[in-house]
């Protein structure tokens, strides 16, 4: 459950189970239960929504950017 400011449709988090969340300025980002990929919502105006693909253990949405940490090496993408 997300609330606060929504002007970007921040707090409206996608259905589903997740095992973590992080919230940026205006995009919000979460780690799925079941397969562990991450799925974003919000604003996405400098791509800061469009998670890569695979399984990541940790994600944190900044202002306008988002770095995680993959599962399989550790490596940090953002």
């Amino acid at each position: 459950v997300c609330w606060g400011s929504n002007h970007s449709e921040q707090s409206d988090a996608p259905a589903g189970a997740y095992r973590a969340v992080s919230a940026g300025g205006s995009h919000s980002c979460a780690i799925r239960a079941s397969d562990s990929t991450i799925v974003c919502w919000g604003s996405d105006s400098y791509g800061q929504s469009d998670a890569p693909a695979g399984a990541y253990r940790a994600v944190s949405a900044g202002g306008i950017h988002t770095c995680a940490i993959r599962s399989d090496d550790g490596a940090i993408v953002c």
